[in-house]
């Protein structure tokens, strides 16, 4: 609500100190009320990016029993994926400049609230087009969502806490690898994809009433939407971000969409497959720690050493042939990898943009959601006209071609700090 104030030792007035020099009082006041670590408030998010993941995601893992209910083909039903992804690329920038003035704390819980309406909508829904609609409708709450997420986090804690914040809020990520998406798959596949929709909207609901009583209650920005969105569009270092994001989960996305064609090549069957996915949510999990552990630190290190273990995944998956247990090596290393890249390109985005991490996020977002949507057509493509051995290698070009940006980046984008010692 508009009675929400904002605390005077949050991140942004941190970030925009040199824009009004403080005087030895406001220091030592600073200093005084030095806030605490926002621990329940930061988890609470954590649990919102677990749900908004798997609202996401959970579809590609039921497209034969939903198209079977819905009439329509897995093709078509595939769409379900694309158009989220789609909408969230649109409406990130649009919808997060348009919400920027609205307090923070009401925002994050009405786009809580309406994933609980797109969720039940999606579980009740007997029509194709309704369920298209929902699920377009999902991908723009998420725009909104994944943009305020993060900043959410960047705003609560003090700018030397920065990428600490947002790895603990990112961890949702890894946990709805590991279990919400298989949990939700197993689900739907057992008592119907429906039940599954419907639990995740029961979630939503309960994180809503949570935010209200964990969340701190931070006012939105009040400046002129409009000029600030185009001052983050000039920056240069949120388009190397952006578009460094972009280009690597186009190969990222390339691939992994066909990541059960992928290891059924290398041999594994269907009930050794899951399994395997799990240990890739597992192997991001630790990566999501040990960018944590680095992301405040030496984040340009951190990004080009994961790009490199990215990279070596993807080639070793690309040699692996009819190897089994090299193939399960390589999506391990694999899964460590892209566990650990939301941390460190968020907490980029978030640097190269300190006053206005919201719109900065916005901007990533919808580079990567770019990178999903098309990254997967990208690989139909191939695997429909070359075959999936090919897969792999487009993937790997392209996730090349990302990581050439990065090591480029070292004034702009990803610049190496005081303690950052690597590239």
């Amino acid at each position: 609500m508009s009675s929400e104030v904002q605390p005077s030792t949050t991140a942004p007035v941190a970030a925009t100190a040199s824009n009004n020099p403080a005087t030895p009082t406001d220091s030592a006041m600073s200093t005084a009320s030095e806030p605490r670590w926002p621990l329940g408030g930061l988890l609470t998010l954590s649990a919102a990016v677990f749900v908004a993941l798997t609202t996401e995601m959970l579809p590609s893992g039921l497209l034969p029993t939903t198209a079977r209910d819905l009439g329509v083909s897995e093709v078509a039903a595939g769409f379900l994926v694309s158009a989220f992804a789609y909408a969230m690329a649109l409406g990130a920038i649009p919808l997060t400049a348009a919400t920027r003035r609205r307090p923070r704390r009401s925002l994050m819980i009405g786009t809580l609230v309406g994933f609980v309406v797109v969720n039940a909508a999606t579980a009740i829904s007997g029509s194709y087009p309704l369920t298209l609609v929902a699920r377009a409708v999902g991908g723009l709450l998420a725009g909104v969502f994944w943009s305020t997420a993060a900043a959410y986090a960047v705003r609560m804690v003090a700018p030397d806490r920065v990428g600490r914040a947002v790895a603990i809020v990112f961890a949702g990520q890894a946990a709805a690898l590991t279990i919400g998406i298989p949990l939700g798959t197993a689900v739907g596949t057992a008592v119907g994809w429906r039940t599954a929709f419907a639990g995740l909207a029961v979630s939503a609901l309960l994180l809503a009433v949570l935010a209200a009583r964990t969340l701190p209650a931070l006012p939105g920005d009040r400046s002129i939407a409009r000029a600030r969105v185009i001052d983050v569009l000039r920056t240069p270092g949120v388009v190397v971000v952006a578009g460094t994001t972009t280009v690597v989960m186009l190969g990222h996305f390339a691939a992994y969409s066909y990541i059960v064609r992928l290891l059924e090549r290398a041999g594994l069957g269907e009930s050794t497959v899951g399994w395997v996915l799990l240990a890739y949510g597992a192997a991001g999990a630790v990566g999501v720690g040990a960018a944590a552990a680095s992301v405040d630190r030496r984040p340009r290190g951190a990004l080009l050493t994961t790009l490199g273990v990215l990279t070596a995944g993807v080639l070793a998956l690309a040699l692996a042939g009819r190897h089994t247990v090299a193939a399960v090596a390589a999506v391990a290393a694999w899964g460590l990898a892209f566990g650990a890249l939301p941390t460190l390109l968020h907490a980029a985005v978030v640097r190269a943009a300190p006053a206005t991490p919201e719109v900065a996020d916005a901007v990533l977002n919808s580079g990567f959601n770019i990178g999903i949507g098309t990254g997967a057509i990208v690989g139909g493509r191939i695997l429909a006209t070359v075959g999936i051995a090919a897969v792999p290698w487009i993937a790997l070009a392209l996730i090349l071609a990302g990581t050439g940006v990065a090591v480029a980046a070292r004034r702009t984008g990803f610049p190496r700090l005081s303690k950052d010692r690597a590239g």
